[in-house]
C-alpha cells in the first residue's frame, strides 16, 4: 500500500473546513483528528468524505471527528503545523465542546472514558493467564513451578489491583486528586478488608455503623463512585480551608471524610449495584444462550460505535470476579472476527483501488482488534458489508452462546486472544470465530461491495 502523503491530506482537510481561520482548536483520540469549527456550515462533509485517507465523518455539537485510523498521530502534527495551530496531547475519551446533560449516555460515556486508558493493562494480563493455561494444560509444565508462579503474578496484578488502576484514571475524568483517589482505592483493598472478605468475618463497627467486607478486589464500579463523590468532597474543602494551610490539612479532611463514607456507604452500596448488573446478565444468559450470543455477536459493532462496549466491560469483569470465568468477551469476539471476514471481502471484491487499501489496511487492523477504521471505512459504507458482519457475528455469537465459550481473562475481543478461551468450551470459540469470518467474507464475495452506490 502507498505511503500516505500527510501534507497533502493537511492541505485538501484544511479546505474542505473553508481554511484554518474556520478552526478553533485541533486535537486528537486514538483513531479521530478533532477540529472545533467555528461556522459548520462552511465545512463541505462531502468533499471531505472523498480525501485519500478519510475513513469518515462525525458531528459532535461544533466538533467535527474526522476518523483517520491508527495513523492519526502521524498525520496531527503535520496538520497543526499547515494550520499553524498548537499541537496538544492525545485523548483518550470523546470531549464534549459544551456542557452535558445527565443521561443514560452519559453514563456510558463516562465508564467507556474511565476504562479505557486501563484497558491494555487488563489485555496483557489476560494473555499472559491465557499463556499460563497453555503451559500447564498442554506443555507439561507444573502449575507449582517458579515460572508459573511468576507468571501468575504478572498475570493477577493488574486484575486483582484493578481498583488502584480505576481511581487513577477516574480522577482524570472528574478531575480530583489522583493521590488522594488511589489512597480510597487502598482503603477498598486494605488487608483489614481483603482478610474480612476471605474469612467470611461479620461487619465491623465504626461508631455504631457497620462496615462490611464485600470482595473489592477485581471490582471497578465502587471505586468509580468513591472517586466521584472524592471529586465533590475535595472541592468543597479546599474552598473552605485557607491557601497557606491547604496541602496539609485538605488532604488529612478529606481521607477522613471519605475513609468513613467509602467502608460504610458508597463501597457496599456500589458492590451491590454491579452484583446486580452481573446477576441480570447472566439471567438473560440463562434464559437463551442462543439467543443471547446471537444478539450480542450481531450487534457488536453498532455498541462499540456508541461507546458502551468499554462500560460493558465492568460486566465481564463482574463475572471474572465473581465465577472465575465470562461469556460476554468470546461472543464479542464474533462480532469483529466477523468484521475481519467483511473487510477482506471488501479487499477481494473491490474494484475500485481506493476501497481495496481501504479494505485491505481495515481487516489487518480488525485482525487484531482494532475495529474503528473497520466500522467507518467498511461497515458504515457499504451495505452488504454492515449485513455480513451482523450475519457473522449472530451465527458466530450463537455458537459460542449454545456450547458454552468462557473467558478466564478480560481481553481485547479479537483472534490473539484466543489463550484466554482456552475453557471446557474452547473449541466453540474456535468455531465460532472461523464460522464468524466465513460468513461475512461469503456473503460480501456473493453480494459484491455495491461501491456504484
Amino acid at each position: 500500500m502507498a505511503k500516505k502523503n500527510y501534507e497533502q491530506m493537511s492541505s485538501d482537510i484544511l479546505a474542505s473546513v473553508s481554511g484554518k481561520d474556520n478552526v478553533n482548536r485541533a486535537y486528537h483520540c486514538m483513531t479521530r483528528l478533532r477540529l472545533d469549527v467555528k461556522d459548520k456550515g462552511l465545512v463541505d462533509i462531502e468533499n471531505l468524505e472523498k480525501i485519500d485517507g478519510v475513513a469518515g465523518t462525525q458531528w459532535n455539537g461544533n466538533q467535527l471527528q474526522i476518523i483517520i485510523g491508527q495513523d492519526v498521530d502521524e498525520l496531527y502534527d503535520v496538520f497543526c503545523k499547515a494550520a499553524d495551530i498548537n499541537v496538544e496531547a492525545k485523548v483518550n475519551e470523546n470531549l464534549d465542546g459544551e456542557k452535558a446533560k445527565f443521561s443514560i449516555n452519559t453514563i456510558f460515556q463516562t465508564m467507556s472514558a474511565i476504562l479505557l486508558p486501563v484497558i491494555p493493562a487488563l489485555a496483557g494480563a489476560g494473555m499472559i493467564k491465557g499463556l499460563i493455561t497453555i503451559l500447564t494444560s498442554y506443555c507439561g509444565v507444573s502449575s507449582s513451578s517458579s515460572l508459573i508462579t511468576v507468571l501468575t503474578m504478572a498475570g493477577d496484578c493488574a486484575f486483582y489491583f484493578l481498583p488502584f488502576l480505576v481511581a487513577w484514571s477516574a480522577s482524570k475524568r472528574f478531575k480530583t486528586d489522583a493521590a488522594l483517589a488511589i489512597s480510597l482505592a487502598g482503603v477498598l483493598l486494605y488487608p483489614t478488608m481483603t482478610a474480612g472478605n476471605t474469612s467470611g468475618a461479620e461487619a465491623l463497627k465504626f461508631l455504631g455503623l457497620p462496615i462490611p467486607f464485600p470482595r473489592y478486589f477485581g471490582s471497578t464500579i465502587p471505586i468509580i463512585l468513591t472517586v466521584l463523590v472524592l471529586s465533590y468532597v475535595y472541592r468543597a474543602v479546599k474552598k473552605i480551608i485557607p491557601k497557606n494551610l491547604q496541602i496539609v490539612f485538605v488532604p488529612t479532611l478529606v481521607l477522613l471524610i471519605m475513609t468513613p463514607l467509602t467502608l460504610v456507604v458508597i463501597g457496599p452500596l456500589a458492590m451491590y449495584i454491579s452484583k446486580l448488573l452481573v446477576g441480570l446478565f447472566n439471567f438473560l444468559y440463562g434464559l437463551s444462550p442462543l439467543v443471547a450470543g446471537a444478539i450480542i455477536g450481531g450487534t457488536r459493532l453498532f455498541v462499540v460505535m456508541t461507546g458502551m462496549h468499554l462500560s460493558l466491560g465492568a460486566i465481564a469483569i463482574g463475572n471474572l470476579a465473581e465465577y472465575g470465568k465470562d461469556w460476554l468477551l468470546p461472543m464479542n469476539t464474533m462480532g469483529t472476527l466477523a468484521l475481519f471476514g467483511a473487510c477482506f471481502g471488501v479487499w477481494l471484491k473491490a474494484k475500485n483501488s481506493e476501497n481495496k487499501q481501504i479494505g485491505a489496511s481495515t481487516a489487518i487492523s480488525s485482525f487484531i482488534g482494532i475495529t474503528e477504521p473497520g466500522i467507518y471505512g467498511v461497515f458504515l459504507k457499504f451495505k452488504t458489508a454492515m449485513l455480513a458482519t451482523v450475519a457473522g457475528g449472530a451465527i458466530g455469537g450463537a455458537i459460542v452462546g449454545m456450547f458454552g465459550g468462557r473467558a478466564t481473562a478480560y481481553v481485547n475481543s479479537c483472534i490473539l486472544s484466543t489463550p484466554v478461551f482456552m475453557t471446557d468450551g474452547f473449541w466453540s470459540v474456535c468455531l465460532g470465530m472461523a464460522v464468524s469470518a466465513l460468513v461475512a467474507f461469503a456473503i460480501v464475495m456473493v453480494l459484491g461491495v455495491g461501491e456504484e452506490k
